[in-house]
């Protein structure tokens, strides 16, 4: 199932910034929106990837 709705977003990505394009003639917003979106998912995956390790609680 998860991999069904990364699949529907991927999908929808293309047609949602081709509309955007479309509403503002321009390719400055939609670019824009990808920057801002990988920015995010680098600093997100940054955040994942740190080695860090959870202590457990005492009991």
């Amino acid at each position: 199932m998860a991999q069904s709705i990364g699949y529907l977003v991927a999908a929808a990505g293309p047609l949602l910034l081709g509309i955007v394009h479309d509403a503002t003639h321009s390719w400055t917003l939609p670019l824009t929106v990808l920057a801002v979106l990988g920015i995010a998912t680098a600093v997100a995956g940054h955040g994942a990837g740190q080695d860090r390790h959870i202590a457990q609680p005492s009991r």
